[in-house]
């Protein structure tokens, strides 16, 4: 009986040993930046006090060193890439071609983040070639990257990401400028990463009405379309500015994030920032959010360029106050009143819950 009893044991030791750990249950702490723009205007490019400037007065560590800390200690960093990394000079008719060698690129490898989105309204400033510049960098350095553009046309850029952390699959698909339209093919991405096995899938979309506080009602349409298709949470940008926090059917929806680190940045345009912690819990029935945390931030201009966290507690609730709609929206929550004290809101079957 002894040796029968210690053979189950083993037995079921051996069977907990080769499961993944999500079937046994884990928890996340996902990291989301906005806009992080490491370069200048093409007509500001080696401008004194200018971004690239200040890299080569202080090193490629520079931009996140105020936070770097929050960046390390999570389990995983998404930022949105808003740069064209090349030496090429031909560029798009637009008022700011955003451009820095490639050489700047280090700058990703100081900076606790583990992967881009790439695309957005500026990734074509300098021609597809531009952009094939910046995928080539990336890939040099080792950085994760992914968003899709042009589907179905001759110079297509589809690229997934896949991340394994403690165990649990992430998955992440980017849209710019998304049009209805675009749900089935967005549809189509989430399928596929979870096809691959991703328990966590995020969905970057780079979109909405720019330096306005507040998301329009179209947004509000579509991302409860892309929840509906699948998604655990999306993750927006864009805007420049900070926009109201909502979910939908237990999922997080992060409108807009704001800028975080910009080398072209109007000094008209809302500074405030922060850096958005989502957790998780995996386990074998799925990925459910259980905790948002705000870490209010407030990012710096010519001459700087660095986020940094605001420590003043009604600098740091001005800020918590700007994520909070105010207005009702059927099937959606918002986050409670107390999120403006505190910036951290726990979730009960994925909806915010006032302390």
């Amino acid at each position: 009986m002894k040796k029968r009893g210690i053979a189950r044991i083993f037995c079921v030791c051996l069977i907990l040993c080769l499961l993944p750990v999500w079937a046994l249950g884990e928890t996340l702490t996902l990291s989301f930046v906005g806009d992080c723009s490491i370069g200048e205007a093409i007509q500001n490019k080696g401008d004194k006090n200018g971004y690239t400037w200040m890299l080569d007065q202080n090193g490629m560590d520079w931009p996140f060193s105020l936070v770097r800390e929050y960046l390390d200690n999570d389990d995983f960093t998404f930022a949105n890439l808003e740069v064209v990394f090349t030496e090429r000079t031909r560029h798009a008719d637009k008022r700011y071609p955003l451009v820095a060698e490639p050489r700047y690129a280090q700058v990703l490898l100081h900076s606790g983040i583990d992967a881009v989105n790439t695309v957005n309204n500026h990734c074509f400033d300098f021609t597809v070639d531009g952009y094939r510049d910046t995928m080539d960098t990336l890939d040099a350095l080792g950085v994760k990257h992914f968003g899709t553009t042009y589907v179905g046309m001759k110079n297509e850029q589809d690229v997934l990401l896949t991340a394994e952390v403690k165990g649990v699959k992430i998955g992440a698909l980017g849209f710019t400028y998304p049009q209805d339209t675009d749900e089935k093919l967005i549809r189509e991405r989430i399928e596929a990463l979870r096809a691959q096995g991703c328990q966590i899938v995020v969905v970057s979309l780079h979109w909405g009405d720019e330096t306005k506080g507040v998301q329009n009602a179209w947004q509000m349409k579509f991302a409860r379309k892309v929840i509906d298709a699948g998604a655990d949470m999306i993750w927006g940008h864009h805007a420049h500015v900070l926009q109201p926090v909502q979910f939908y059917n237990g999922k997080p929806i992060l409108f807009s994030t704001g800028n975080f680190t910009f080398g072209t940045m109007s000094s008209s345009v809302d500074r405030d920032t922060g850096i958005f912690q989502l957790t998780f819990e995996v386990d074998e029935t799925g990925a459910q959010a259980v905790e948002l945390t705000v870490i209010p931030c407030r990012t710096t201009g010519s001459g700087d360029y660095r986020p940094y966290e605001l420590t003043e507690q009604a600098e740091r609730e001005r800020v918590f106050k700007k994520l909070i709609y105010t207005k009702s929206v059927s099937n959606m929550e918002n986050l409670p009143a107390s999120f403006a004290q505190t910036g951290t809101v726990r979730l009960e079957n994925g909806v915010p819950v006032a302390e």
